[in-house]
């Protein structure tokens, strides 16, 4: 994978799990929302349900069992939360009930979809419901809760309405969820800013560096990039810049030398001459083309067989396969013999063949043409005097 699509990915990554963690606080703040205002309602119920069921020393009789107290008591509690608060007995029967709903008292109160009421009576336990009425515009939330007249004893139940408190949490819900969806679509956006400038960023340092690396690839050695940016980008490029600097440093003094080699292959006395893996001359110098007798163009991409006629001392033809040449392109290591070389004029030659291989993959040998040992030492102080006009040369360019 690019690392161009490793961040893109990574960066959608971030947002999805931004966007999921939002996600997740949201559906837990709606579970949340209405857990509080349940309970929330039941507390309020259940002191409903203590006070109608409390005996007090001046009045021997709980409100549950004085009728016109209590529904007096149910207009207060509704004057102060302005919420439905209706109280039933045993059997479901509407005991008491708000302003406005008094024509309810005496009935069955069956607006409970799940008989909740009926359960909460039977075991103790506070339910919630929607209330299913037709004579309601809106669904009222309510929440039953048990009347004890004594221990383990229930005569009733209080149903208490908690619409307006699930509404408020919902609203202060609602507030969070804005607040989350603004942070997520802020979060969205710097992320969404962050991979643009960091891409753009991105995507011009490296052009930048293949600019430069496809240059010196080339054989561009004077290619820059330039120190464009104080980031990682930057500095490589420093490190580029540095480089090439150093590889056309490098490049120029191996111009240099190979110059100096070849100044000394074309004037030294010996002739030398470079054969390939496949047996064919690659060069020769001035020396070799005048000891073999040919023009150097006239060798050069000849095979080495065609291009030298190497004959045994006593000028035949030595067997296939134990000229010198053949013997270190073979064996791969060194071979030298006294030969006589005949020339295209029909005359011959005595010489030291000397055949070192080169180390390359592709194998070949350098080949040297010399004067034998009595001849050599007629040669010595020529080369002496040569060699020395050379060294001063490279002292000068030195």
């Amino acid at each position: 994978m690019r690392i161009r699509t490793q961040i893109v990915a990574t960066l959608f990554s971030a947002v999805a799990l931004i966007g999921l963690v939002g996600g997740v606080a949201i559906v837990s703040q709606i579970s949340l929302t209405k857990s509080v205002a349940l309970a929330e309602a039941t507390s309020v119920a259940r002191q409903l349900a203590e006070t109608i069921a409390f005996r007090a020393s001046d009045a021997p009789r709980s409100l549950f069992e004085r009728p016109d107290a209590l529904r007096e008591f149910v207009t207060l509690q509704h004057g102060r939360s302005k919420r439905d608060l209706v109280i039933v007995d045993k059997n479901k029967v509407i005991f008491a009930d708000v302003p406005g709903e008094e024509q309810n008292i005496g009935t069955t109160f069956d607006y409970d979809p799940g008989n909740e009421i009926a359960r909460t009576i039977d075991d103790g336990v506070p339910r919630n419901f929607v209330e299913a009425s037709a004579d309601v515009a809106d669904p009222i939330d309510l929440v039953a809760v048990p009347i004890e007249d004594a221990p383990g004893k229930i005569v009733g139940a209080v149903l208490f309405e908690y619409t307006p408190l699930l509404r408020a949490a919902q609203q202060r819900t609602n507030d969070m969820l804005w607040l989350v969806g603004l942070c997520t679509a802020a979060a969205v956006l710097i992320a969404a800013a962050s991979a643009f400038l960091l891409l753009r960023g991105f995507s011009k340092g490296l052009a930048g560096l293949n600019r430069g690396i496809e240059s010196l690839a080339r054989g561009d050695a004077g290619a820059r990039i330039g120190r464009t940016s104080d980031d990682e980008f930057g500095q490589l490029a420093q490190g580029f810049d540095t480089m090439a600097s150093e590889i056309e440093a490098s490049r120029a003094q191996l111009v240099d030398q190979k110059a100096y080699i070849e100044d000394i292959v074309q004037t030294v006395a010996e002739g030398i001459a470079v054969i390939d893996g496949k047996g064919q001359v690659v060069s020769v110098n001035p020396a070799a083309a005048e000891i073999i007798g040919r023009r150097s163009d006239k060798v050069v991409g000849q095979d080495w067989q065609s291009a030298l006629d190497i004959r045994g001392p006593s000028g035949d033809k030595p067997a296939s396969g134990t000229s010198p040449v053949e013997l270190a392109m073979t064996t791969g290591r060194r071979h030298q013999n006294e030969v006589r070389l005949a020339k295209p004029d029909g005359t011959s030659l005595p010489v030291v063949v000397s055949c070192n291989p080169l180390n390359r993959a592709d194998g070949g040998i350098v080949l040297t043409l010399s004067d034998p040992p009595g001849q050599a030492r007629r040669t010595a102080s020529g080369l002496r005097h040569f060699s020395r006009g050379i060294f001063r040369r490279r002292l000068r360019h030195a």
